[in-house]
């Protein structure tokens, strides 16, 4: 009994340990930072379904025309990190 409940507490901090978030810079360009924000976001689950969640789509949602700089942030979840959430800021005026 000890050693099933041992192995059921290794899953589980595995299954924790594999969530997490990181945010990295996309591309930059010489326009300068407007004070306005575009986010797209779309979700990957295991089978790889997706859904628009591009630069373009960022800008219009914020009414951006000149493009300062991209970031995007990938946020790992669900069991074992499978699932990944994928959100593009677009930064400019």
């Amino acid at each position: 009994m000890k050693k099933l409940f041992m192995a059921a507490a290794a899953v589980c901090c595995l299954a924790l340990a594999s969530c997490g978030s990181y945010t990295m810079p996309l591309c930059a360009t010489s326009n300068p930072v407007g004070n306005k924000c575009g986010e797209a976001t779309y979700k990957m689950n295991g089978w790889g379904k997706n859904k628009d969640g591009g630069i373009e789509k960022a800008a219009k949602s914020a009414g951006i025309t000149k493009i300062s700089h991209v970031d995007v942030n990938v946020k790992r979840y669900g069991l074992f990190g499978k699932k990944k959430r994928y959100t593009t800021r677009v930064y400019g005026e």
